[in-house]
């Protein structure tokens, strides 16, 4: 079980309202778009008086931002958790290998020992020439 901050929930609410008002913008926009050719083709629907028809965009309203916030949402969560798995994968290879700086460093002892004038004594080559 995670345990989440406060500031992760205000992040996460703050990425879930953009999301749905994004997509309540989106459902509108489709909605106006299939209002308007519905007035202009269909006697029926133009014999609807505008009220009603406002209903038919507080729907397309409600369903884009639903639909928009959980979208949305569920993407970030995407993103927390590979982020999460990502620190854990790097911690565990850490402490099996270790840091990158240990590796760095044992790099380094490796090359002065090797350049040091004992260890150029000690060796085959240096020892018949």
């Amino acid at each position: 079980m995670r345990i989440i901050t406060e500031t992760m929930g205000d992040a996460a609410a703050t990425e879930a309202m953009r999301g749905g008002v994004i997509g309540a913008v989106k459902y509108c926009t489709v909605a106006l778009f299939a209002g308007g050719v519905l007035t202009a083709v269909s006697p029926r629907f133009a014999a609807i008086k505008p009220p009603q028809k406002m209903w038919l965009f507080v729907a397309a309203f409600l369903g884009g931002f639903g639909n928009g916030s959980d979208t949305t949402f569920t993407n970030f969560e995407r993103r927390d958790r590979e982020l999460q798995i990502r620190v854990a994968e790097q911690k565990r290879h850490e402490i099996l290998y270790g840091s990158s700086e240990e590796q760095h460093q044992k790099i380094v002892d490796a090359a002065n020992s090797l350049s040091t004038p004992a260890a150029a004594a000690a060796t085959p080559a240096a020892a018949t020439a």
